[in-house]
């Protein structure tokens, strides 16, 4: 019966060990993970940062261009990527008091904007690193001149090396300025679409 114990506590013995050692590698594993994720904080509020620093200076620039001698001045852009839009005499505007075509440009330049900022993680302004940029219905809301600005800044972006702008439209003067048209056509008996290169 004392050779059973004796057994028994050796077994415990060992089992404690095991444990001990567990308990060790559980705590490098639990300190390395805090220490990553002090780090991870650390670089994610940085990166915030900065991004929220680049997004504004690209959409301050896309915005220049597209907004040339008009009432209004420059967007600040906050650390929650709120919007402000300020007029030329310094006072602010909260981007929902603009008219429809006006938040349509710039809900164009932030997307663009933001566009720009993302592909910077593409390879920068490499044509051949960039994905697509997709543009659905852009010019709802938009009058003749603010049309013909954004022909300008889908040039402008080609310029910066986007290598494929994808537009989808009904407005004939982006269709006319097209590099490759698609027409979509749905049957009316079937319901089915096609699609046809013209």
């Amino acid at each position: 019966m004392v050779e059973n114990n004796l057994k028994c506590l050796n077994e415990l013995k060992n089992e404690l060990k095991d444990l001990e050692n567990r308990l060790r590698y559980l705590e490098a594993i639990y300190s390395n993970s805090e220490e990553l994720e002090n780090i991870y904080m650390f670089v994610r509020v940085d990166m915030r940062a900065k991004n929220i620093d680049t997004l504004s200076v690209l959409l301050n620039e896309m915005f220049s261009f597209m907004y040339a001698n008009n009432a209004y001045s420059h967007i600040e852009l906050d650390t929650e990527y709120n919007l402000t839009v300020y007029r030329k005499d310094g006072t602010p505007l909260e981007p929902k008091l603009l008219s429809g075509g006006e938040r349509a440009i710039f809900n164009l330049v932030l997307r663009c904007a933001i566009y720009r900022l993302l592909s910077l993680g593409f390879g920068g302004d490499q044509a051949d690193g960039l994905p697509p940029m997709i543009l659905d219905e852009p010019t709802v809301f938009l009058d003749r001149g603010h049309i013909r600005q954004l022909l300008q800044l889908i040039d402008m972006m080609r310029n910066i090396g986007v290598g494929q702008i994808i537009v989808v439209s009904h407005d004939e003067s982006l269709i006319d300025s097209a590099d490759h048209i698609f027409q979509v056509e749905k049957d009316p008996l079937t319901n089915m679409s096609s699609i046809i290169r013209l």
